[in-house]
């Protein structure tokens, strides 16, 4: 026997956005060079997300093109330039009754790492994409750095 726990997540950003957050702190760009979600929630066509998106050469005609449909019916998927998406998911997660919450303790980052962390984190919570918890589950936040295709 599970236990069902079902939510809506919905997209606080394009909300707060449309809605006219006048918050300076929730527009200001984050310095450095990681991907960051900063404010602009604009369409990105399905030709400019094609060429954004880095397929492999490797692939067949056939599987490029199946590739290309996928990206294409979860366009609203990606974010391109760090600009946030606009993706509402309904997010059913089976718990078992006898599971144990775990919580992680947080990875060790220098302080430079930490001052970008905690500005994107203050930039989420001003924006509504994430919001306080007190959740008996935990994991720690990392750094993930964009790739650079060095090639084009």
């Amino acid at each position: 026997s599970t236990v069902r726990s079902e939510s809506v997540i919905t997209s606080k950003a394009h909300n707060n956005v449309s809605g006219g957050v006048n918050d300076s702190s929730a527009t200001d760009p984050i310095e450095g060079d990681l991907k960051t979600a900063e404010v602009g929630l604009e369409e990105v066509s399905s030709g400019q997300l094609i060429q954004e998106v880095n397929i492999s050469p490797d692939l067949s005609p056939t599987q490029r093109e199946k590739i290309e449909e996928v990206i294409l019916r979860n366009c609203n998927a990606f974010g391109l330039d760090g600009r946030l998406v606009n993706h509402d998911a309904k997010v059913d997660i089976q718990l078992k009754p006898s599971s144990v919450p775990v919580s992680l303790p947080p990875y060790p980052v220098s302080l430079a790492n930490q001052e970008v962390i905690d500005k994107q984190i203050d930039s989420w919570l001003s924006l509504g994409v994430i919001e306080p918890s007190k959740s008996p589950r935990g994991a720690p936040v990392f750094i993930v750095y964009e790739m650079v295709n060095l090639a084009s």
